[in-house]
C-alpha cells in the first residue's frame, strides 16, 4: 500500500485517534522538508496501535533512523496515566502494535520498551527533522519530553505534541505553553495536535 492510499484508507484499519487532517499535514510537513532539503532521524513517543508510527514509517527515507519509545504494557509513570490506560486502551499493546506495523512495512522501527525519560540519557543526538509526542499525558512527563525534542531537533525540525485540546489533559497543555513562553517554542499550526518549532519557521 502506498502512502497516499494509508492516509486515505489503511489508517481507518488501524485502532486509535489520529485524524485525516493531521495525516495530511504530517504528511506536508514532510513534503516541505524534503524540498527545502531537510532530512534527518523521526522519532515517536507513544505508539499505542501504530496508527501514526505507520505513517512516520512512509516517511522515513533509507538512512533515516525510526524510533519509537513506549512503555506498551510496562508500569505507567503516574496515576493519571494508569486511570487513562484503563478507560481507553487495550491490553498487549506491544503484541497490537507490531502486527499492525508489519502489515505496511516489512521491517519494524527502533523500538525503545521504556519511560520516554530514559531517552535524555540514551545518546541519540541531534539528528532528528521529526518528532511526534503522544506518550504520558501528566505535566512532568510532558514537560520532559518537550526538553527532549528541544535537544534532538535539527534546524527545520518540526516537533507535534498531541492532545493539545483534550480537555483530558490539562497536564500537555500547561507543558507545551509553557514551552512556548519560556523555552521558545514557536507554534506552527493547531488542530488537537499543536504543531511547533524551534528557530526560524520555514515558509
Amino acid at each position: 500500500m502506498s502512502r497516499q492510499d494509508y492516509i486515505a484508507n489503511g489508517i481507518n484499519t488501524v485502532a486509535g485517534w489520529m485524524q485525516l487532517r493531521d495525516a495530511k499535514l504530517f504528511d506536508a510537513i514532510d513534503a516541505k522538508q524534503r524540498e527545502l532539503g531537510i532530512t534527518g532521524d523521526l522519532l515517536e513517543i507513544g505508539c499505542y496501535q501504530g496508527t501514526s508510527a505507520i505513517l512516520l514509517g512512509y516517511m522515513r527515507d533509507p538512512g533515516e533512523r525510526f524510533v519509537v519509545c513506549d512503555l506498551f504494557d510496562g508500569t505507567p509513570q503516574s496515576p493519571e496515566d494508569d486511570v487513562e490506560r484503563e478507560r481507553y486502551y487495550a491490553p498487549n499493546i506491544r503484541q497490537g502494535f507490531e502486527a499492525n506495523y508489519r502489515r505496511f512495512h516489512n521491517d519494524l522501527p527502533e523500538i525503545i520498551e521504556s519511560p520516554s525519560s530514559t531517552l535524555h540519557h540514551a545518546g541519540l543526538g541531534r539528528t532528528f527533522r521529526f518528532i511526534h509526542i503522544d506518550g504520558s499525558h501528566a505535566y512532568e512527563q510532558v514537560r520532559s519530553d518537550l526538553l527532549l525534542a528541544k535537544e534532538l531537533l535539527i534546524p527545520g525540525g518540526v516537533c507535534v505534541f498531541d492532545d493539545i485540546t483534550s480537555p483530558h489533559t490539562p497536564g500537555v497543555q500547561a507543558a507545551v505553553w509553557e514551552g512556548v513562553l519560556r523555552d521558545a517554542l514557536v507554534p506552527l499550526f493547531q488542530t488537537i495536535k499543536l504543531y511547533g518549532i524551534w528557530g526560524t519557521p520555514f515558509n
